[in-house]
């Protein structure tokens, strides 16, 4: 089915490079001048376009994806009912999209979202300090209580959590394990979002550097130089298969 395809894409190619002899109806002349002129206007702006301000339009529409499939898994698991071979598929779009949209965010706009993010940890690092200055001076017990927690968290290898009773120690440890956390954390997030970020970038990358070749290529009549590119992949792919 896939070469028969192929072929039919290469005879209609055929047809185009015929020129007049093909364009003899009006109605498919007509067709041919409005592709003509429309791969045109496209290939021109594309050749153009800028890869970031490309990769914010690309993060924009993962964004719409991730809420279409969010909002088709809720209805379609009402209507059609829990459905592990269409859902199944609908997850990972949804999960995919919504981390190529962070990866973009985080990549582009990185300084903005580690603020937004900033004050939730910090809040994490120095809240337990400013919890042990006030057992310290107040004469409470809040950084006991919050031991507590890591005191019965099992350690390998038998090891045990030292008990602390200065609230300073207490909360200086505490503050040094969420530190600990948020920077594994910001590592991995590096780790995880610049090779999707790249692959977004490839995305984006390819059209516009092919764009930019048939510009090279035909100049004057990009959609001969669309099609010439179009007939070499369908070769190849039919002596492929």
């Amino acid at each position: 089915m896939l070469k028969l395809i192929l072929t039919l894409v290469q005879i209609i190619i055929g047809f185009y490079w015929a020129g007049d002899m093909a364009r003899q109806n009006p109605k498919i002349d007509a067709l041919v001048t409005h592709l003509e002129g429309g791969y045109g206007s496209f290939n021109e702006k594309l050749k153009s376009a800028k890869i970031v301000e490309s990769l914010s339009v690309l993060r924009n529409f993962y964004g719409w994806v991730a809420v279409v499939a969010f909002l088709l898994f809720i209805v379609l698991s009402k209507i059609i009912g829990p459905n592990p071979n269409f859902l199944g598929y609908l997850s990972p779009v949804g999960i995919g999209s919504v981390f190529g949209w962070f990866s973009i965010k985080w990549c582009l706009e990185h300084r903005k979202t580690v603020r937004e993010f900033g004050s939730q940890a910090s809040l994490f690092v120095f809240g337990p300090i400013l919890l042990g200055a006030f057992d310290l001076l107040l004469h409470t017990q809040f950084t006991q209580i919050l031991a507590e927690g890591f005191y019965r968290i099992p350690l390998p290898l038998g090891w045990e959590v030292p008990h602390l009773t200065n609230p300073i120690a207490i909360s200086g440890v505490i503050s040094l394990l969420f530190a600990t956390f948020f920077g594994l954390y910001y590592i991995l997030t590096w780790l995880f979002t610049v090779p999707a970020a790249f692959a977004s970038a490839v995305i984006i990358l390819l059209p516009v550097l092919l764009a930019r070749f048939i510009h090279a290529v035909a100049p004057r009549k990009p959609f001969v130089g669309f099609t010439f590119v179009l007939f070499t992949a369908v070769t190849l792919w039919s002596l492929w298969l």
